[in-house]
């Protein structure tokens, strides 16, 4: 019987195929292993953290020296927007701010202290009853350039708002009667200072006077009608 004849072999045929099912299988084991390697990965590190900003944003610094006692002064917005130190014996003017109502606006002058994020306090008190009217606030003291910082006359929100009228809290008239002022700070270390004075609070808005000695009266009454 005749033996058939031998098809020629083409080109890339044969033993070619060899090599090429074994970069097939190398390929499908590293497809098959890709997910273990991607659980074996660690996380990256965490990002370092930023140290939290200053309060509000305030980069005012420190004031005078630092380690020595917290030194401070007592003010007080008056009638003509302008703030002035407090002493005894003192008038102390009640403003109609913009909430209603009749309050004192309490401010410090400072050194000693960073000028950020100061807890300032203020109160009146009757020295007859021992009743209290008191505002406590964050602010940040302005630098005045010596070495101290200051409540900000054009700002309100540096004062305390004492709120002292419509008067259901004493037993006398608010306005010409003689009162005390109590001034504290706290610096954000926890130090403290507090000043006192003896004071007479005034109706002295001459636009506002007669609403101010009735709402501040002893003995006024919620909606009571001042002429």
């Amino acid at each position: 019987m005749a033996r058939s004849a031998a098809l020629p072999r083409r080109p890339g045929m044969g033993r070619a195929r060899g090599p090429s099912r074994r970069a097939g299988a190398a390929l499908v084991a590293l497809l098959l292993a890709a997910p273990a390697c991607g659980d074996d990965e660690q996380p990256p590190p965490p990002e370092e953290e930023e140290p939290p900003p200053v309060e509000g944003g305030c980069k005012l610094g420190y004031l005078g020296e630092e380690g020595a006692d917290i030194r401070m002064e007592v003010i007080a917005l008056g009638s003509s927007d302008a703030a002035r130190p407090v002493s005894d014996g003192d008038g102390l003017d009640i403003i109609m701010p913009p909430q209603g109502g009749r309050v004192l606006f309490l401010g410090v002058r400072a050194t000693n202290l960073g000028a950020c994020g100061v807890q300032l306090s203020g109160s009146l008190r009757d020295p007859e009853s021992g009743r209290v009217m008191s505002e406590s606030r964050t602010v940040n003291l302005k630098p005045t350039g010596d070495g101290w910082g200051a409540s900000v006359d054009a700002d309100i929100s540096t004062f305390a708002n004492v709120g002292v009228c419509p008067n259901n809290w004493s037993g006398r008239n608010i306005f010409d009667e003689d009162y005390e002022v109590v001034v504290q700070v706290k610096d954000r270390e926890g130090r403290m200072a507090k000043e006192v004075r003896q004071v007479r609070p005034a109706c002295n808005e001459p636009e506002f006077e007669v609403e101010c000695r009735c709402i501040c009266k002893h003995g006024y009454i919620l909606g009571e009608a001042c002429e």
